[in-house]
């Protein structure tokens, strides 16, 4: 379950360049936001898990996407 939180500062470590300052405090301020609402309702840890995984998919396809062709 630590992947995508490990995986999440890496990309925004490895894409403070391309972001900008500003990019990059959206992108915690969203995480921050995640983790505040999963702390509030209580729910499993598997909703954060699983909408931190596709927060990283974002990230990849926002840093990497002209590298990486989807048919």
């Amino acid at each position: 379950m630590a992947l995508p939180f490990i995986m999440f500062w890496v990309l925004v470590y490895l894409g403070r360049d391309s972001l900008g300052p500003r990019g990059v405090l959206i992108c915690i301020a969203i995480w921050a936001v995640l983790l505040a609402g999963f702390m509030m309702l209580d729910v499993s840890a598997y909703i954060f898990v699983g909408l931190q995984s596709l927060m990283d998919i974002v990230l990849i396809l926002k840093l990497f996407g002209g590298d990486i062709t989807i048919h």
